[in-house]
């Protein structure tokens, strides 16, 4: 018997591996159906990806449209801001241009330097409203009052000639007045003239004679008397002193004196005349300057004025019944240095604002002032001009107008009571109201303020720094408050060479 296992049963093998091949091929048939499902399903998975990526880049487009146009809106906002504070500033630029237009339109005698003569017509109508709008007596009447002492003419003990003069008829029953009749006295009346002006030509006839030796000798002339028809002294003295003393231009000099005297007269030879009166003050000029650089006190001005078709400068310097003038071509420390007079002043200066002026009150500069009054009549006429350009907004300047005049009032009241100063409690209450109204002024006006002004933020700030300046009369009694008295002498030299008729400036230092 061998050992060999037994031999399989080789159909029920076969049909075995056929079950088996049947049921692989059946879960096939189900993978098959079922990877058949899945790719259906992934279909429709990619077609719903793709449908969502097309959504997901339009949403993309979309957004960044509307970054776009946010982008755009931003930028439109930021011109727009740009344009609003263009605007904005342009709108102040024009404010302040038409604030000072307007100031300067305002501008007449009664707010700034220029002369009464200047003023247009609305100008002097308001003038003229002003004093009719005064407060007047309703008790009593226009002109001078009842028992009020005249100031007229006081009769002369020194009588040239006396003149009868006969009535002719009655003044109540006007029958006639024999001249027979004896005098019942007489009232002395006055009348004070001149005689007619009348030109007075003199001929001088030079006799010629013959000495015993035969030589020839002819008189010499009189004093004054040069060439064959000339002018005498009288006649000169006349030109010099209304040309030069009343400041009238040399052609009006000439006119009126062919109007007055009949004699005709050139420019040059008045011209001439000035020239022999400045030849013959040689010195004066040195001497006048070191009676006005020692006084204790003096005005200073100056002025610009025609000279040769351009402009120069007219100064003038007055103290004590003393009077200088300079000429100089420039408004500068150059100018007033080289005159002489307020490098040298150790006194008190009344003056103007003008920046020329500062360095000789400072001593760090070399200056020598001891005390300084800035001219009031200016600063009111400053400060009424602010207040009318803006009489809202401006309030200040009429309050601190007030205020210098009430101080005025106040030392005019210590003068007349004998006062040598003012009380200090008066003093302090005066330098505390206008200290006051100067800041309000500063603050109403300050940078970044609405509606300010930048004239009168510089006049609140320059008023409430030299408030001692400003002040000085209220401490110095002494000192006048104005500096009109040099602005009236300055006027008439300005006035003389003002004219067309005057040629500029021609005048001898």
């Amino acid at each position: 018997m061998s050992d060999l296992p037994p031999t399989p049963d080789l159909a029920a093998l076969v049909e075995e591996l056929r079950a088996q091949v049947g049921g692989l091929r059946s879960a096939n048939a189900r993978l098959r159906e079922v990877v058949a499902g899945k790719d259906e399903l992934l279909a429709g998975k990619e077609g719903l990806l793709a449908n969502q990526d097309g959504l997901i880049e339009a949403q993309r487009e979309q957004l960044g449209n509307y970054a776009e146009v946010v982008r755009l809106h931003a930028d439109r906002a930021q011109v727009q801001d740009q344009l609003v504070d263009s605007q904005v500033e342009l709108i102040d630029r024009l404010t302040a241009e038409n604030a000072e237009l307007r100031r300067r339109l305002s501008m007449d005698s009664s707010n700034s330097s220029l002369p009464p003569s200047s003023d247009p017509p609305a100008a002097k109508a308001k003038r003229r409203k002003a004093v009719s709008q005064r407060d007047r007596s309703k008790t009593r009447k226009p002109g001078g009052q009842t028992g009020r002492e005249g100031s007229g003419l006081a009769p002369s003990n020194h009588v040239d000639q006396v003149e009868r003069v006969d009535p002719t008829e009655c003044s109540t029953c006007g029958q006639p007045l024999d001249k027979a009749a004896p005098d019942e006295g007489c009232t002395p009346v006055q009348r004070w003239d001149i005689p007619p002006i009348q030109l007075t030509v003199t001929q001088f006839d030079l006799v010629r004679r013959r000495c015993p030796a035969g030589h020839l000798t002819q008189a010499q002339p009189p004093a004054g008397v040069a060439g064959p028809v000339c002018y005498g002294p009288n006649l000169r003295a006349a030109v010099t002193q209304i040309a030069y003393l009343g400041h009238v231009s040399m052609e009006r000099t000439a006119t009126l004196l062919a109007d007055l005297l009949g004699c005709p007269v050139s420019t040059g030879f008045v011209a001439s005349c000035l020239t022999r009166l400045a030849d013959k003050l040689d010195g004066f000029e040195a001497d006048l300057k070191d009676a006005l650089a020692g006084a204790e006190r003096i005005h200073h001005d100056e002025t610009p004025v025609p000279v040769n078709g351009g402009t120069g400068y007219v100064y003038a310097a007055r103290a004590d019944g003393l009077v200088w003038y300079g000429a100089h071509e420039h408004r500068s420390h150059a100018a007033t240095d080289s005159f002489a007079i307020l490098p040298r002043f150790a006194g008190v200066l009344v003056r103007d604002d003008w920046p020329g002026y500062h360095k000789y009150s400072d001593p760090g500069r070399g200056g020598k002032v001891r005390g300084v009054q800035l001219c009031c009549a200016h600063l009111t006429r400053d400060l009424q001009a602010v207040w009318e350009a803006d009489p809202q907004a401006q309030e200040w300047a009429a309050q601190l107008r007030q205020t210098l005049r009430r101080a005025r009032r106040a030392v005019d009241a210590a003068i007349d009571a004998g006062a040598p100063n003012l009380p200090p409690a008066t003093l302090d209450q005066l330098r505390g109201l206008y200290a006051n109204t100067a800041e309000q002024g500063v603050a109403a006006n300050a940078p970044g303020v609405k509606g300010r002004s930048t004239e009168a933020y510089k006049l609140a700030k320059r008023m409430a720094e030299r408030i001692d300046q400003v002040l000085y009369f209220t401490v110095d009694f002494d000192v006048d408050w104005t500096n009109n008295s040099c602005e009236q002498t300055i006027r008439m030299a300005k006035l003389s060479v003002n004219r067309p008729e005057a040629g500029g400036l021609a005048r001898p230092a």
